[in-house]
This record gives structure tokens, sequence and C-alpha cells, in this order.
């Protein structure tokens, strides 16, 4: 008995003559329209071609008006959204920066350095590429959380929560984030909405 060439199954399989009402054969359906190894098409593959094109076109142009609506709405949404989820710049006062700079030479600057990045006991530069990469994308509520859990290594979560917030706006000076006119919250929450991002 004589294979199908692209599925190897027994031609007969693929005979339109012999009615399987228990399944339909995609297979089948193609060597009836398209012709198998024994049979010409029995719709001329030109003509059936066309057809498909042409409803293909018409499907496409009807759905149009309803795709057109569809961009149109999500182009708005995501314009709203980016309007109103526009993350807020860090807030800290200089005078809070100040303060933050008195504690980091008091428990900090033996291993971050005198300049936030020439440390004499190894502590990772703490501005510049190294500051950049592994705070920018976050926001100040991450800095500050990981700050006041795991520092100064000798007393770690030891100083009061404004201490650690006048020294995430050292921080943030040292890396050139501009001063306002209100300081860095405590809060984790008001923090949250604060992004690095630049």
């Amino acid at each position: 008995m004589a294979e199908h060439p692209e599925t190897r199954r027994p031609a007969d399989e693929f005979n339109p003559s012999i009615w399987k009402p228990d399944r339909m054969d995609v297979a089948a359906m193609e060597g009836y329209l398209f012709g198998n190894d024994n049979e010409p098409p029995a719709v001329p593959a030109p003509m059936f071609e066309f057809q498909v094109f042409q409803m293909d076109m018409m499907m496409l142009f009807g759905q149009l008006p309803r795709l057109a609506l569809t961009a149109a709405i999500l182009l708005g949404s995501a314009i709203a959204v980016s309007a109103q989820d526009q993350p807020a710049a860090p807030l800290y006062a200089a005078a809070q920066a100040e303060r933050g700079q008195a504690a980091y030479r008091q428990s900090c600057q033996d291993c971050h350095g005198t300049t936030l990045d020439n440390g004499e006991f190894g502590g990772p530069p703490l501005k510049g590429g190294y500051f950049r990469t592994r705070w920018g994308q976050g926001n100040v509520a991450a800095l500050y959380g990981y700050v006041s859990l795991a520092m100064p290594p000798d007393r770690p979560g030891q100083l009061s929560p404004q201490t650690y917030a006048d020294l995430v706006a050292f921080l943030l000076s040292g890396n050139g984030y501009p001063a306002g006119e209100i300081e860095l919250p405590t809060d984790p929450n008001a923090q949250q909405d604060m992004s690095l991002k630049r």
C-alpha cells in the first residue's frame, strides 16, 4: 500500500471517497482540495487561493475600525498612566545632608573613605558608577532600608531612624541629586515613591 509522502500514513486514509464519520482528517481535506498522488484536485488551486486571499482581505478590512479603536484606547491609557505615575525625585534638604555628613564622618568614613569611594577597610564606593549600578534603578526606600538594617557593620541598625535618613540624604547629595526644601522622611511608605532613576 502506498504511503502519503508528508505523513507516512497509508494513502487510502487520504482518499475522500472513503467516508470516516468518527473523525475529520485535515490531511484528507487537503488531499481533496489540492489533490494527492492519485487524483487531481476537486477545486482548481488558483481559484482556491484567490478565494482565500479575497476572504482574508475582507476579514482584515472588516476588523480595521475595531483595531483602530483598540489602538487608540491603549495609546491613550499608556499616556495617562505615564503622566500619572511619574516617580517623584528624592526629597532631602541641604541642612539634612550636612547632618548626614557629620554622622558619616563618625560612623562610616573608616570603611567608605572621606570622598565616599576611598575607604581604608574595603567598603564599597558610595558614589559614581557603583552607586548607580547598585541603587540607581530602585527607590529611596530600598537604599534607606539597607542602610538602616546593615550599617554600620559593627553595630547594624543601632543609629536612630533620623540619623539614617540624614545619612541617606548625604549619599544623595554626594551622587548629584539636588537638595530641596523638604527633608527626607523616615517613613518607608513615603520613600517608596521617590525614585533614584534618572
